[in-house]
């Protein structure tokens, strides 16, 4: 389910721009091909057959091909996404002073061989000869200092895996050109036999990618959407080449390849179907956990006990490893669930998604564990922990996921109360391994039971309209709202807001701004729902009379530059992250930034798209403060729910609006759903 609301935003704003352009006929291969290594390979064998031109100039190699690809035909101008150096086309084929023809993937990664790769039009471009030699051939990141920059190139240091490493970073505007170009080669080239670097492995055909690789090259392919001078060049390609560039027709691929959406069914029509890894939950089962683990921990809690190396959320999964700039660490990270009520359950069963590689020989099971308690109660090394087996087995060649299946949970779990689960794992100075864990699963039924001294297995008043017991939302939906702020003077200390543009809320910390999530539903000046990954921020009094602090997750929202542009979220409250509001009456807010920069207003930028400071040139935002708690009954929405009904994800988000009872769930995938204050399964 996480999956559909983190992509589905996503997928709108840039479907339908580029759909009209996608050849349907040629990727007819991939229709109905389920995500990860199946599909990449699906992929590769579409795209990897191709014309090959001659390198170098000639109208019939690279320079004529350029004429086409990379030239304004308004005025002849060059497309250098390089730098900002302004040069024109001569006739058809000349090279162009002070420019080269660049490899956007360097050809030293896979040895300077003069393969298809090396003559690949998708992946080269003219370029600022100076540029080019500065960037060199340095991996794409996101820097932390900077050697050099022309405005569009920028060159410095980066950490990556844990080292400083000289690294490049293309100005905005490009990020998103880049990433879909380096997912087109490590797909269409998965094949060759690369070189060690930092971006991808020495000879993998899936992922070839390495994790923080694809961190960020998934992250600027939302941030950056697929542009119209894209859409034309991919088409110029094709024409020449004879072979797309299929993470441009549809940029949803690269969540399907390699991001969130790996165990759904990649379909052309947009249909949203697959995921059948998850295991199926009896209609009569009671759900304790369902976490996909994609984009948060949920219910579960990190804990540390030796080294500095937790659980985080990486590649649509829990992940952790203590394997860090190529040295082993000795470690103990927990991933820890939230008290379970088993007092009713005859029987119970956990599933999983895991992958784990990379394990000293022997040790899998004992460093990768999944274990129970009854007597947790904050500090996992006082507590008693029972070992799950679930028959693990450790992958030695790629990140293929592995389903458990239905687990069985210990009999002597069985009828108490506050059980927890927990996900062990360990490494050690001599070898550190990666696990890596997503779409858990834990369901009972109801049975006899013997119970424990603190949990005689009596009845438990609960139900599914949230009469009792803590399901349901103790029956309030619609979900809280927040409603549009038109007086500044209604905002108090403690307030939760959502800062928004239109339909567009802001979401969490992406560099030097903040990220847009789309979706938001608006009704009646109010927030009805809005998507995953929206920044639920609370006020604070600020350090100055009459201002504000923007919390989040702990840290504070601050301007923290001489530079106009730059919002970060610092660790401590000061002057600098205090901030003046004002409103106007139909709801456009003033957020001024108080300290060094007042000089900084919070905005959103439409042709960059993103929250961050200006000097007021952006667009104005607008504030939604959270409304108090519905007190409508479950029985009265279960009266309007004769004639219409509207739908909701667990989390809140309605997915349906005023449809009929009969067909409230039709064509939604399988999962569980608010309908009418009751939670529904549906197959």
């Amino acid at each position: 389910m996480q999956m559909v609301k983190k992509n589905i935003c996503f997928i709108v704003a840039v479907l339908f721009s580029v759909l009209a352009t996608a050849q349907s006929q040629y990727y007819s291969s991939i229709d109905g091909v389920k995500g990860g290594a199946a599909l990449k390979n699906a992929l590769y064998e579409l795209i990897k057959v191709h014309e090959r031109i001659s390198y170098g100039s000639g109208a019939a190699a690279t320079w004529g091909a350029f004429y086409s690809t990379d030239r304004n035909p308004a005025n002849n101008q060059v497309y250098d996404m390089y730098s900002a150096e302004v040069r024109y086309f001569g006739d058809k084929g000349d090279a162009i002073g002070g420019m080269n023809i660049e490899h956007s993937v360097a050809k030293s990664w896979w040895g300077g061989t003069k393969n298809d790769a090396y003559c690949d039009l998708h992946h080269l471009n003219p370029s600022d000869q100076n540029a080019n030699n500065r960037k060199g051939n340095f991996p794409m990141a996101e820097l932390e200092s900077e050697t050099w920059n022309n405005g569009v190139t920028y060159v410095g240091k980066a950490t990556i895996n844990g080292s400083s490493v000289s690294a490049f970073e293309p100005c905005d505007e490009y990020k998103g050109d880049f990433a879909r170009t380096f997912m087109y080669m490590f797909t269409c080239y998965q094949n060759l036999t690369y070189e060690y670097t930092w971006m991808n492995y020495e000879n993998s055909a899936y992922p070839t990618l390495k994790p923080w690789a694809v961190e960020l090259l998934l992250k600027w392919n939302k941030q950056d959407p697929v542009s119209r001078k894209e859409i034309n060049r991919n088409n110029a390609v094709y024409e020449i080449q004879g072979n797309r560039n299929p993470y441009i027709d549809y940029p949803q691929l690269a969540e399907y390849v390699w991001g969130d959406s790996v165990d759904y069914t990649f379909n052309l029509d947009g249909a949203i179907t697959g995921g059948g890894d998850t295991p199926a939950v009896d209609t009569d089962a009671t759900v304790h956990i369902m976490e996909t683990l994609s984009s948060d921990f949920g219910q579960f809690t990190t804990v540390e006990v030796a080294g500095t190396y937790p659980w985080t959320i990486k590649y649509g999964a829990a992940y952790v490893t203590s394997y860090v700039s190529n040295v082993n660490n000795d470690a103990e990270s927990w991933l820890v669930s939230a008290p379970i009520d088993f007092s009713k359950a005859g029987e119970a069963v956990i599933s999983f998604d895991y992958v784990t590689r990379y394990n000293k020989s022997g040790k899998v099971a004992e460093r990768n564990q999944l274990l129970i308690s009854d007597n947790y109660s904050g500090d996992v090394t006082a507590a008693s922990w029972t070992a799950i087996d679930f028959a693990i087995a450790e992958n030695t060649s790629d990140w293929t996921f592995t389903s458990t299946g239905d687990v069985a949970i210990p009999a002597e779990f069985l009828g108490k109360n506050g059980v927890t689960v927990a996900f062990k794992y360990v490494g050690t100075a001599e070898k550190a391994g990666t696990w890596e864990v997503k779409n858990v699963v834990l369901t009972s039924k109801e049975g006899e039971n013997t119970g424990g001294d603190d949990n005689t297995g009596g009845d438990n008043t609960g139900d599914d309209t949230g009469t009792g017991g803590t399901e349901g939302n103790n029956g309030n939906y619609p979900f809280d709202k927040f409603t549009l702020v038109t007086d500044a003077a209604s905002l108090t200390a403690g307030d939760s807001v959502i800062i928004a543009y239109n339909d567009i809320v802001m979401g969490a910390q992406s560099g030097k701004y903040r990220a847009r999530i789309e979706g938001a539903v608006i009704e009646s000046n109010a927030i009805a729902s809005y998507p995953e990954g929206t920044q639920i921020l609370v006020l604070e009094e600020g350090t100055k009379e009459g201002t504000f602090a923007l919390v989040a997750d702990g840290l504070y929202l601050a301007a923290a530059s001489s530079s106009s542009n730059n919002l970060y979220s610092n660790q401590t409250i000061s002057d600098d992250a205090c901030w003046l509001i004002s409103v106007a009456a139909d709801g456009a807010a003033v957020i001024t930034a108080q300290g060094s920069f007042t000089h900084n207003i919070l905005q959103y930028n439409t042709s960059s798209p993103r929250f961050s400071c200006y000097t007021g040139t952006q667009k104005s935002v607008t504030i939604y403060a959270k409304s108090p708690v519905s007190t409508t009954s479950v029985e009265d929405v279960v009266v309007e729910a004769a004639t219409a009904v509207d739908v909701y994800t667990l989390q809140g988000v309605k997915v349906r609006v005023a449809v009929s009872p009969s067909s409230a769930l039709e064509g939604l995938p399988g999962g569980f759903y608010i309908v009418s204050g009751k939670k529904v399964y549906k197959k």
